[in-house]
């Protein structure tokens, strides 16, 4: 399974998110590598990732993950591309630039603002991310795929 969520698919419905719930409920920590191998840390993150309409799953989600993370039980990507969209979701600056809106004119997309952007590919390489020109490139032909069928 992709490490990014590249598919045309929507939102994780809820009773996906109140399964994702149970599993962090029972196991306490992050369902990842050393618990599900990479195909499920995967799908679980495709999950919180979908889950917009429980921000607190999101949040729980990103507290775990960074525990995995730190713990090599996780990929630093899939946290950097939650907590941009949990701060997203907050009215904040995002950090890794992975999050993008439709522009003004409606067009195309835009990442939604970003901290510190001078040193945004800096910290995207940390995590294994690929420069944000890039992903931007990605982003903006994926809406005009999506705008032009």
């Amino acid at each position: 399974m992709a490490d990014r969520d590249t598919d045309a698919g929507g939102p994780t419905d809820e009773s996906h998110g109140a399964r994702l719930w149970e599993i962090l409920d029972d196991y306490e920590c992050w369902p990842g590598r050393r618990l599900v191998d990479d195909d499920g840390a995967a799908a679980a993150w495709i999950l919180a990732q979908r889950a917009v309409f429980d921000p607190g799953l999101q949040r729980r989600c990103l507290e775990m993950l960074e525990i995995a993370v730190a713990c090599g039980d996780a990929p630093p990507a899939h946290y950097a591309l939650l907590l941009d969209r949990v701060r997203m979701a907050d009215g904040k600056d995002q950090v890794y630039g992975s999050q993008f809106v439709r522009s003004k004119d409606g067009d195309s997309v835009v990442p939604w603002p970003i901290e510190d952007a001078a040193q945004v590919d800096v910290r995207r390489e940390r995590v294994g991310l690929t420069p944000l020109a890039e992903q931007a490139r990605e982003m903006r032909a994926q809406y005009q795929r999506r705008v032009t069928r």
